[in-house]
């Protein structure tokens, strides 16, 4: 249970600290007081998403601590506490804080958390149920996780063996798909497979082609500056005045030199050298000048064959050789589609033979639900009565078949039933699907109808958020008595406008707002039995009315009285 909740700068909250109790607690005050900061604080306990607007103005935080006394033997809240290294040692602080620059600190026992393991922890121990919970009713996708959470013992074993199954048939199916899958999916694997392999082989490509090509068309995009610059080279090696005339002159020059000095005929065989590998570096530049050419119709052709590269190489690989090896994979591929048909009939006879034990196991799930609906309709149905709806009448509709041609699609862990809640609260009206029948105040009722069956093995503590909004007179008893119940067996906060609920509190705390030193502040304080007096009286019209306070004395001993009977 909770025990104390710690709220800092919260909206209008200052500083406050409210010390719950076992058992029915009720929290009331005037409309607009701040009855509702108290959900905020406990949602933001729960990990909902943070709002700077719920910062106190001219603050820069907001803190909530929460305490519970917890039971040891909450194996899926041990779970979640493990995966962190924490122990459950029945007490179980958890603290957030969350800061105008966006800053989101969680911590449990003291230790740093993630908000998800906040948030799964709070789940174990916190019931928030509110008017927005009607909308989790009113959407039949909810209706067989409403179901399966109240029969979940019944089902456990079931959902296992199904768990298995489905694992096996994921088994068989990833097989099969590596075959090609069956009939029409395997012609069609094989048709592309043969396809892509065709396109690579048509294409005739050849390793290096790509850079030669690249080559090519860089070398004809540049034909007229690459010529331009060949022709101006060989006027400069062997033009008028050119380099090579000028070897020619110092070559006979120095044989000059040499018939007087012997030294410097090795310099005449340099120049020769130079003046072979001078010719043959001109003769190599006239060639590839003579052979620089532009063609816009074979540059044209050149472009294409890029382009049909660039476009395998998008399909198949990055490179080349990349094509290469996805053909040789696709030639395996193939071969082995082709030849898989045996292996094929083998497991297209195990799918068959797994899909008739889901449908099985899946209708055993049904059967099993079936069978616990009856009780839980006669349960609800009664429920619904003593909350004043003595017509309400309450069934639930199986809405698919389970059969073989559509049970891949349908099925799930959870088995492959779809149902919808129906309902009617009156004499003469046919049952319909719950979103289409239901008022508001017959959905608080339906809500806590369900809650109270829902609540007879549940260790969390239950909050109630203006549920009773359109209700009053005796179904407003009616409704008291009731969370009243579900408080005997888990701990219950209740915010209520209600003073026929109010009246059931075991301990009742009133919501204040008002102005200090030009801010307004919302405090909480707990009432003694005088002062519950006075705001059960204040709730029926008048606190200073000598027989409003006689009524709401009668009204809280006959709470007592009735707290006594379900006691015993």
């Amino acid at each position: 249970m909770l025990e104390v909740i710690k709220i800092q700068n919260l909206a209008l909250i200052d500083k406050s600290v409210i010390n719950f109790g076992e058992g029915f607690n009720v929290l009331t005050g005037e409309t607009g007081a701040g009855k509702s900061l108290i959900v905020d604080a406990l949602l933001f306990l729960t990990g909902v998403r943070a709002d700077k607007t719920l910062i106190k103005s001219g603050e820069d935080f907001a803190r909530v601590e929460g305490v519970f006394e917890i039971s040891q033997n909450n194996d899926a809240l041990n779970e979640v506490l493990a995966s962190v290294g924490l122990e459950n040692e029945g007490t179980l602080i958890i603290s957030r804080y969350f800061s105008v620059s966006g800053k989101n600190e969680c911590r449990i026992n003291g230790e740093l958390v993630t908000l998800n393991i906040l948030r799964k922890v709070s789940n174990q121990i916190i019931d928030i149920f509110g008017q927005n919970d009607s909308m989790v009713l009113l959407n039949p996708e909810n209706h067989l996780a409403i179901i399966d959470a109240l029969i979940e013992d019944k089902l456990v074993s079931t959902k296992e063996i199904l768990a298995g199954q489905l694992q096996e048939l994921n088994s068989i199916n990833s097989s099969i798909k590596e075959l090609g899958g069956i009939d029409k999916d395997r012609e069609n694997n094989i048709q592309l497979l043969e396809f892509q392999i065709k396109e690579i082989n048509d294409a005739n490509l050849f390793a290096d082609e790509e850079d030669e090509l690249k080559s090519k068309i860089k070398i004809m995009e540049n034909s007229e500056k690459i010529y331009a610059s060949l022709n101006d080279s060989l006027n400069c090696l062997d033009g008028e005045m050119s380099i090579a005339d000028n070897i020619k002159t110092a070559i006979n020059l120095i044989s000059t030199a040499s018939n007087f000095d012997e030294s410097v005929e090795s310099l005449k065989e340099r120049l020769y050298s130079c003046k072979y590998e001078l010719e043959d570096i001109i003769s190599s530049i006239s060639s590839t000048k003579d052979q620089i050419h532009y063609s816009e119709e074979e540059l044209d052709i050149l472009n294409d064959r890029l382009t049909l590269i660039k476009d395998l190489e998008r399909k198949y690989g990055n490179t080349i050789s990349d094509i290469f090896e996805s053909k040789d994979k696709f030639e395996k591929r193939l071969n082995v589609l082709i030849n898989a048909d045996e292996e094929l009939n083998r497991l297209t006879l195990e799918k068959s033979h797994i899909l008739d034990e889901i449908i099985f196991t899946c209708k055993k799930l049904r059967n099993i639900r079936t069978q616990e609906i009856l009780q839980f309709k006669i349960l609800l149905i009664n429920e619904l009565k003593k909350l004043g709806m003595k017509n309400a009448n309450f069934d639930v509709s199986f809405l698919n078949e389970i059969t073989k041609e559509n049970i891949e699609k349908i099925v799930n862990p959870n088995g492959a039933d779809s149902i919808e809640f129906l309902f009617s609260a009156n004499l003469g009206v046919e049952l319909r699907s719950l979103n289409k029948i239901i008022s508001g105040g017959e959905m608080s009722r339906f809500m806590l109808a369900l809650k109270s069956l829902q609540n007879k093995s549940t260790q969390k503590t239950c909050i109630f958020d203006e549920i009773d909004t359109g209700i009053g007179g005796e179904i407003g008893i009616a409704i008291g008595q009731k969370i009243c119940e579900i408080s005997r067996n888990s701990q219950v906060i209740c915010i209520t406008h209600l003073a026929q609920i109010a009246s059931f509190g075991d301990k009742n705390f009133k919501i204040e707002k008002y102005d200090s030193d030009n801010i307004t502040v919302t405090n909480v304080n707990v009432l003694d039995k005088q002062s519950k007096i006075l705001e059960i009286s204040r709730m029926l019209g008048n606190s200073s009315s000598e027989s409003s306070q006689k009524l709401a004395t009668n009204m809280i001993e006959e709470a007592d009285l009735f707290k006594t009977k379900i006691s015993k």
